[in-house]
């Protein structure tokens, strides 16, 4: 049977809602895993490990968009489902429009800023002296497409919130595979480098964000992106911050950490920071997946709560954790399995590859808990539990993984630095799980 969006999350079977809401997503998300081992992959055919390094060191720079991008995506986003659940659908409307405008213009705003600053940054992220160029070249050209890569996140995240998620799949998949072509093209066709990269990326993401646009400009959505419907209220902008600022900060607090773990690599050497930057791209397969699962669940969650079907919330939180735990499982089997053959797929440097083998044989071991921890936490964002969903989602950060980087490394060395980050993912779903008790409350309508 063919359901519509809101059909899908009020009536349809709870397993096949949730599944037939994160197929798509999930899709998506190995598409942008692809893409991401793409950009490391030609960038290490150069052959030249500092490139590798740089576009390591210039990946905060995304956390950077995705932090502003996750403001408005998941804060309006969780707010817009409760309403559609609700049938609130001129105050999701107007949400959605309120949204995007906002990621926008305070897009502008961060481009200018990082423009202006643009040499301390570079310093401030580790840019060595071997790396300061390329990192310049990347981030140079990546900075002035902030607000079109925020934007698009909250494009993708309010397709989600109504359902649409084969939507959201087709504007991401529209980015990702013209930057899959683009990337070879020009890096290497055209030697340009890592600035190849950056523009490979940011044509990707214009793509995109031109599509989102087009579709909440048509008639297929009840939702809107149209300057009249940019009518904010007290109310909405309580809810759609108190749940968008700590998603946010938590994608700052991991840029800045991301930097800081950078810059302890570094004294290592830049081919430690260049091994982290494969792993990282690597190991994120397996985040995106589960995130990509959990994204299924959030409008089924929010709707149903909006709706008050309990039974129905309660029985769609209970498969998705189950099945996100299952993922994370096979999927530390198999880094640990061929966590090596992985890294030398996309740089054949002696030293870059042990480094990288051994941040991904460690990191595993924490690999298992995070579907569970992201599970709860979107949990919370969906029934806009605020402070709930900020401590998970900032506590990892910081009151785990900066505070272990540095004593970690401080006693333990180069074997300390690398077991701060599966101590933090342990530590953090532990939180998670003392927090839930409320949730569970939640989900018996008490």
């Amino acid at each position: 049977m063919k359901y519509t969006g809101t059909q899908l999350m009020e009536t349809a079977p709870v397993g096949s809602a949730i599944i037939r809401l994160a197929l798509p997503m999930v899709a998506a998300m190995l598409a942008q895993a692809v893409y991401n081992m793409t950009d490391m992959f030609f960038i290490g055919k150069t052959g030249d490990p500092n490139m590798v390094a740089a576009v390591s060191l210039a990946f905060p720079l995304f956390m950077l968009s995705q932090a502003l991008g996750n403001v408005f995506a998941t804060g309006g986003s969780s707010y817009i489902s409760r309403m559609l659940g609700s049938k609130r659908n001129d105050e999701a409307r107007i949400t959605s429009s309120v949204s995007f405008y906002s990621a926008l213009g305070i897009g502008i705003l961060l481009t200018g800023a990082l423009w202006i600053f643009k040499t301390p940054v570079l310093h401030l992220i580790g840019a060595s002296e071997g790396t300061f160029a390329y990192t310049n070249d990347y981030f140079s050209v990546v900075v002035l497409f902030i607000p079109v890569a925020a934007a698009g996140a909250v494009l993708s995240g309010q397709m989600r919130s109504e359902g649409a998620t084969d939507k959201a799949m087709t504007l991401q998949l529209i980015g990702i595979v013209l930057n899959i072509i683009l990337d070879p093209i020009f890096i290497l066709w055209y030697n340009m480098g890592t600035a190849g990269a950056a523009w490979a990326t940011v044509a990707g993401q214009a793509a995109s964000f031109a599509y989102g646009v087009c579709y909440f400009l048509s008639k297929k959505t009840i939702l809107s992106i149209k300057p009249v419907d940019y009518r904010p209220n007290n109310t909405m902008l309580f809810q759609v911050l108190s749940i968008g600022i700590p998603a946010g900060l938590s994608n700052v607090i991991m840029s800045v950490s991301n930097i800081l773990g950078n810059r302890i690599a570094a004294s290592y050497g830049d081919f430690v920071v260049a091994g982290i930057g494969v792993q990282m791209r690597i190991a994120s397969l397996y985040f995106m997946l589960v995130f990509a699962l959990v994204q299924g669940f959030q409008p089924f969650a929010g709707f149903n709560y909006g709706a008050k079907n309990y039974d129905r919330l309660r029985h769609g939180f209970k498969l998705t954790i189950i099945y996100a735990t299952m993922l994370c499982i096979a999927g530390s089997i198999i880094l640990r399995l061929f966590g090596d053959m992985f890294i030398r797929f996309f740089i054949n440097d002696i030293k870059t590859i042990e480094a990288g083998t051994a941040i991904m044989h460690t990191f595993v071991w924490g690999l298992p808990f995070i579907g569970s921890q992201i599970t709860l936490m979107v949990s919370f964002q969906s029934f806009g539990k605020s402070l709930q969903a900020m401590v998970i989602s900032m506590g990892r950060q910081l009151l785990f993984y900066v505070p272990l980087l540095y004593l970690l490394n401080h006693i333990f060395g180069f074997n300390g630095f690398i077991w701060a980050q599966p101590a933090a993912d342990i530590l953090t779903t532990g939180i998670a799980v003392l927090l839930s008790r409320p949730l569970f409350k939640i989900m018996r309508g008490e």
